[in-house]
């Protein structure tokens, strides 16, 4: 029961045209459900919008019995929905299909390749770079709703000058733990000593040309550091309930002449340079990509690969895995980067992964910055969260432990993270975030634990006929209808903050439901019965919305 596509096909009939119909939702709800502007659909024979209206009706048959009318406002024309029929589908469906109503299976099976993340080993996950896998773990999450088999993958860089710096700090220190925390303290120390002792610098070019020489025990010190690197990261990200599939080191593409191999092709085709100072580089100026110089740099003057021709060798192997679904989540700042690395791509023969790019994030107005000293760790932030839900249920003299205050920090987290147009600075209140009744994932696990509180305390029977009788249940109905679609919609957008706004209003109607209505003591049976059934279907979209979000519910608190 599709009624935008409904109205669509018939009015393209009725006006024997083949573009598509535009089927808008009145913003007033005296308009009606749907509407269509009939000025857009001006020809030679009809001029006036109120001509084509009149004639759209006049030839409309509703088959289906969709509409309880269909009225003329001025150049609009406005459809009612007949909400005895739709509560009827709507109900059913729900019931039918549980937790994946909202998915119309568009995947199909298919594969799908995703990359987020991806940050260097060396450094521990702040709240800035969190918005990257929240992203990333937010459209994983919403193609595997819908029907896609997914892939998550993490690039490991095992092989830059910060891990040979990481391997000497490690040499001249001493490593006692390999706690993820002991492990950033030496490489702190051994940055430190590199600014004030140019033979370290030094050291790490030497020790970077013998790793892609093929040195196999500097090799093996490269790998052995960087992966528990990346164990002491992804600790951090499963608290946040963020896992990953597959995992690929960079070195892979250097020990096996892969990179060599790219060098030489480029070179064949004559875009491969030499600079001044003995560094290869491609030459980028027949595409039209927003940088002062149209090159792309791939080589150190001693020969020694960058981190851009590591990328292009990874994105032609995960291309060459997936060349239809292949998305890569990154940060605007990227966005020219990852045009020349596509540049690049395209002139070896490759397409490129689909961008996904998102912006800053501030926190009560302070840019992340790690040179400027104003990072916020995601292991503090996350603390300081829990500490805030802590202290708001002993004021309230709840006892709460502590599986239930990780969901709920998480859900804080990632609700208000996501629910900002991921093209906008996310600008983190905590105060905000935490709220238990404002625009915050709180005030939706409260709904979620209030329906359930209702369904545990009211006896029913399950009687087939629906019936609702008020406006605000005629508008959750609605809403519920409008799930799949929603869905639907954020994989055209890859919008998240889409499916929170949804989530948002339809707690919000939710909210307005209970107020006005007392099931429990509904003396009539079948509108007691539709009522249940109307905020379990409630629930059941809620869930479904947050569980693409990457968020878990409680069952009470």
């Amino acid at each position: 029961m599709n009624i935008k596509n409904y109205i669509n096909e018939k009015v393209k009939k009725i006006l024997n045209i083949e573009t598509d119909i535009t089927v808008e939702i009145p913003q007033k709800e005296d308009m009606g459900d749907y509407s269509i502007q009939c000025s857009s659909y001006r020809n030679e024979e009809m001029k006036n919008p109120v001509d084509i209206a009149n004639f759209i009706m006049a030839n409309f048959i509703d088959e289906e019995e969709y509409f309880i009318k269909i009225e003329i406002m001025g150049p609009y024309l406005n459809f009612f929905i007949n909400y005895n029929k739709l509560s009827k589908f709507v109900i059913n469906e729900i019931e039918e299909k549980k937790s994946t109503y909202g998915s119309l299976n568009q995947g199909n099976n298919e594969s799908l390749l995703i990359e987020h993340t991806s940050i260097n080993p060396n450094a521990e996950p702040h709240i800035g770079r969190c918005r990257n896998a929240l992203i990333g773990d937010f459209m994983s999450n919403l193609f595997k709703f819908t029907g896609y088999n997914i892939e998550r993958h993490y690039f490991i860089n095992d092989l830059g000058k910060k891990i040979a710096l990481l391997v000497i700090g490690i040499e001249k220190y001493g490593l006692e733990s390999d706690d993820f925390s002991s492990i950033l303290d030496i490489y702190i120390k051994i940055n430190d000593d590199a600014k004030k002792d140019d033979s370290l610098e030094t050291l790490s070019f030497e020790y970077l040309e013998q790793a892609e020489s093929g040195n196999e025990e500097i090799i093996e010190k490269f790998k052995n550091i960087t992966d528990k690197c990346v164990k002491g990261q992804l600790s951090i990200f499963k608290t946040l309930g963020i896992e990953f599939d597959i995992f690929t080191h960079e070195s892979n593409y250097v020990y096996n002449n892969y990179l060599q191999s790219i060098l030489d092709k480029l070179s064949e085709k004559n875009k491969l340079k030499k600079d001044e100072h003995g560094r290869y580089y491609v030459d980028l100026s027949d595409y039209n990509i927003p940088t002062r110089e149209p090159v792309l740099v791939l080589t150190r003057s001693n020969g020694t690969s960058l981190y851009p021709v590591k990328d292009i060798a990874y994105s032609i192997d995960k291309i060459t895995k997936n060349n239809k679904n292949n998305f890569i989540v990154l940060g605007e700042d990227q966005e020219v980067y990852m045009q020349q690395i596509s540049a690049v791509l395209d002139i070896l023969g490759y397409s490129s992964p689909k961008l996904i790019s998102y912006s800053y994030v501030l926190l009560d107005g302070g840019k992340m910055s790690t040179s400027g000293g104003t990072v916020v760790l995601m292991t503090d932030f996350i603390k300081e969260v829990n500490n805030i839900l802590k202290a708001e249920f002993n004021l309230r003299n709840i006892q709460i432990d502590k599986a239930k205050i990780e969901i709920m920090c998480n859900a804080c987290i990632k609700f208000t993270m996501l629910n900002v147009s991921k093209n906008k600075i996310v600008n983190f209140n905590l105060k905000n975030a935490t709220s238990f009744n404002g625009e915050s994932g709180m005030y939706i696990l409260y709904s979620i634990v209030r329906i359930n509180s209702i369904l545990n305390n009211t006896e029913f029977k399950d009687v087939k006929e629906i019936l609702y009788e008020k406006d605000i249940e005629k508008k959750l109905i609605k809403n519920l209808y409008r799930f799949p679609e929603i869905v639907n919609d954020l994989l055209k957008k890859n919008e998240p903050a889409h499916l929170t706004k949804y989530l948002f209003n339809l707690t919000q109607d939710f909210s307005k439901f209970y107020e006005s209505v007392n099931i429990k003591n509904e003396e009539n049976e079948i509108l007691k019965n539709s009522r249940i059934k109307l905020i379990i279907g409630v629930k059941t979209v809620l869930e479904n919305g947050l569980s693409i979000l990457g968020i878990k519910t409680i069952d009470k608190i």
